[in-house]
């Protein structure tokens, strides 16, 4: 009997001490983060260069009587939220992509490309997002996590080039919290186009066009206001998104 009782007493205490899961769940929830918005989304944490960035802002713009500390906790959740929607829509808008591809593809040439255009107004963001996709899928659960935290852009370059995955495979887990400069650049260092293609590009009319523009900035000097300013940067960024930069 005493053996029975004994049994009893240790089921009971396993059954009473909760599990690290339940632990975590239990302090996210104490500390606010565990919200219907984490179960949808399943939000990461930020890495430590994007939480110093952000500290940055809020001290070369404190006031009196702001509580850095406290804003500074509400605003890496903010910022890991609106990261955990970008990348979910970035998956699925490219799910959606690779549906409609192949439905168009018992279609002639063209059907595809006139299909992205009604629907996003150009070919490259959907391309973009496309390749993400499909990249993402290539590779394991655990790295599809580091995907997410990795700048959107270095991953677009990244998953067109014409390289084994295997190679990509390897350059998502060498991540080390660089920003989208650095990775671009570690990219174009280690997955260098092709010659081929490097000569194609500098033949390219659009080039010749900037060109064109570059001289006239350097020899005119024209003067822009503020908001000639902010439309020339909106311009910038979207070409620098069509052309997956």
């Amino acid at each position: 009997m005493a053996n029975v009782n004994h049994i009893l007493n240790q089921r009971l205490k396993v059954k009473e001490k909760p599990s690290s899961k339940m632990s975590e769940m239990a302090q996210k929830s104490a500390n606010g983060q565990l919200t219907s918005f984490n179960g949808l989304f399943g939000v990461s944490d930020l890495n430590e260069k994007e939480k110093e960035h952000l500290e940055e802002i809020l001290k070369s713009h404190h006031i009196s009587g702001a509580n850095l500390k406290e804003d500074l906790k509400y605003l890496i959740s903010i910022t890991s939220e609106v990261k955990a929607i970008n990348n979910q829509a970035a998956i699925l808008h490219g799910e959606r992509i690779k549906k409609a591809q192949l439905i168009l593809t018992k279609y002639k040439d063209g059907a595809f490309t006139n299909w992205m255009l009604a629907t996003y107004g150009n070919r490259q963001t959907p391309y973009n997002l496309l390749q993400y996709y499909e990249f993402c899928q290539a590779l394991p659960t655990n790295l599809r996590e580091k995907v997410e935290e990795m700048p959107r852009q270095a991953i677009y370059t990244l998953a067109s080039r014409n390289i084994p995955i295997e190679k990509k495979r390897l350059f998502v887990e060498d991540y080390q919290g660089e920003n989208k400069i650095e990775l671009l650049n570690k990219i174009r260092e280690h997955f260098p186009l092709a010659k081929t293609d490097q000569r194609a590009s500098l033949t390219h009319p659009l080039i010749k066009q900037f060109q064109k523009i570059s001289i006239h900035l350097k020899t005119n000097k024209p003067k822009f206001n503020k908001e000639q300013k902010k439309a020339l940067k909106n311009l910038v960024e979207e070409f620098c998104e069509l052309i997956g930069l």
